[in-house]
């Protein structure tokens, strides 16, 4: 399944100038873990809880301060030493340790942090370790509490040196194990890059989404399909939202006429059910874009095509799929091949939605 990092190197590299070549995820869909079949596996109290932390450390205290929004020193600082650490392509206990640090201030640096360069070295170092994370086969037991922030910063000391983990308890050992995993640290690294790139354009401007292509173009074809999934999954969650950006970004370009009707239906359908806890940016972007793109085209139509935002995905997942079965609610391929089916997809999007101040 390809991820929505995938092209987001080549921004950060002319951008921010890293040179980071990855070909792996964005914000994409939200990660699953190795060990799981879908969402991550979430619970309320950890069932391992010995509560015996190791000794807190200079560097977990100013970690705690920033995960409670009361930062000592210089946090904006702590935080790109942490994204350098990641750039030097550490150890994997050190990487384990810098995710967990970078995933547990990441609504910190979402809303407080307003230096554009080290914004963006953290998401840069977020993509730059989910790239080098590897898959993990071992069935750990017990689930992880990814909400549960403070407590993964005070097992960071643990993540990092063998010996301290040596020390824990047997049940501490497997949650230090469990949030040593890759596949777990892949989730984390994906989550923290997702809730930054999206809060990014509010803050700082919209990036190029158009060089995030190839995490939705296999072999110079669109992926119609994880982009429908991408997009429909939540339009209110990070994930949606950027697959709708990239969707509408890559429609201003010169892009095949095969692709212009889903990558249309996405960003309608993202904009139709953008509400008000979406950061401006993201309506307003789509706005702007689809009525860059708005056409009224000669048709012999009429009033049939599907102004129903419900039916939009559903429609271009059904003409895309590569495989149909009986149980499937066919279209009408001519009247959703037309141009007038975009132009009246488009109008309803504009009509339904309504103007945001950036």
């Amino acid at each position: 399944m390809p991820r929505l990092v995938d092209g987001l190197g080549m921004w950060l590299a002319a951008t921010i100038g890293t040179g980071i070549g990855l070909a792996v995820l964005l914000v994409g869909p939200r990660a699953r873990s190795d060990h799981d079949d879908g969402e991550p596996r979430r619970c309320g109290r950890h069932p391992m809880s010995m509560n015996r932390f190791p000794p807190t450390t200079g560097f977990v205290q100013n970690l705690l301060g920033i995960v409670n929004d009361y930062p000592t020193g210089d946090p904006a600082g702590l935080l790109e030493l942490v994204a350098e650490i990641l750039a030097e392509d550490p150890d994997p206990r050190m990487r384990a340790g810098q995710v967990l640090a970078l995933y547990s201030t990441r609504f910190w640096a979402v809303h407080r942090l307003r230096d554009q360069r080290i914004y963006d070295s953290l998401i840069a170092a977020a993509a730059l370790a989910d790239a080098t994370l590897d898959t993990c086969e071992e069935d750990h037991p017990g689930n992880a509490d990814l909400d549960d922030l403070e407590r993964i910063v005070r097992w960071i000391p643990a993540i990092e040196d063998p010996e301290v983990a040596a020390a824990a308890g047997l049940a501490d050992r497997d949650e230090i194990a469990l949030f040593s995993c890759p596949a777990w640290l892949r989730l984390m690294a994906q989550e923290t890059m997702g809730a930054l790139l999206a809060r990014r354009p509010t803050e700082f401007g919209m990036p190029d989404f158009s060089l995030l292509a190839p995490a939705y173009v296999v072999d110079g074809t669109l992926d119609v399909i994880e982009l429908a999934i991408n997009v429909g999954s939540d339009p209110q969650e990070t994930p949606s939202q950027v697959a709708s950006l990239w969707a509408a970004q890559r429609l201003l370009g010169d892009v095949p006429q095969s692709e212009l009707l889903p990558l249309t239906a996405a960003a309608c359908f993202a904009l139709v059910r953008q509400d008000a806890t979406a950061p401006p940016a993201v309506p307003t972007h789509l706005r702007e874009v689809l009525t860059r793109v708005a056409a009224d085209p000669a048709c012999a139509h009429g009033e049939r095509h599907d102004v129903d935002p419900d039916a939009w995905l559903a429609g271009v997942v059904y003409l895309y799929k590569p495989m149909r079965f009986d149980d499937d609610e066919p279209v009408d391929e001519a009247l959703w091949h037309c141009p007038g089916q975009r132009a009246a997809m488009i109008r309803t999007a504009l009509r339904l939605s309504t103007p945001r101040e950036r």
